[in-house]
């Protein structure tokens, strides 16, 4: 009686499934998450910018802004990274002097915004027409005031500190 000690193309089969299947295994969901992970940070700034598209002195969107060269990179996702280019210039141009300068400038840049936008959601797969985009997002009016009111605060304060403006007081007397 003796031994056969020969290898079977079946028996390394089994031996290479045992030991590298549970790696692939951990291989393949991380490479998933890795994907998710990505997936999830470009569609944070999206939603974000589309939700904050109303407001865009608002911190977070202007933190999203600031995401855009971070979740789609130049190599991978280069229209985008080019309308973000085109946009991001148009932010940094100065907007001129006159009422009319200031809405050609605002307009160029409501295009620029829209297209940035527009890209995003071709490169997420998300049906969302320019016109959406545009339309803006609900912004109450007293969010508006208050804004404003926040801005002329901080101006009248700053120009008291500076010694540019008086306080008016008012004395009087009251009679009982």
């Amino acid at each position: 009686m003796s031994i056969d000690w020969t290898i079977k193309a079946t028996d390394v089969a089994i031996v290479f499934a045992t030991v590298a299947g549970p790696i692939l295994a951990v291989w393949a969901s991380e490479w998933r998450q890795r994907r998710r992970a990505i997936h999830d940070r470009k569609e944070w700034v999206f939603r974000t910018l589309t939700t904050t598209r109303g407001a865009k002195m608002q911190p977070l969107h202007v933190e999203a802004l600031n995401h855009i060269v971070f979740a789609f990179p130049q190599k991978s996702h280069p229209e985008v990274f080019d309308t973000w280019n085109l946009y991001h210039a148009q932010l940094s141009t100065p907007y001129g002097e006159t009422p009319e300068e200031f809405a050609r400038w605002g307009d160029k840049l409501d295009d620029l915004f829209s297209n940035l936008v527009h890209q995003m959601a071709r490169d997420l797969n998300i049906p969302f027409p320019k016109s959406l985009i545009k339309s803006g997002s609900y912004y109450p009016k007293g969010f508006v005031d208050a804004e404003i009111q926040q801005v002329e605060l901080r101006k009248f304060l700053l120009e008291v500190l500076k010694g540019d403006r008086v306080i008016p007081v008012r004395a009087y007397n009251e009679k009982p």
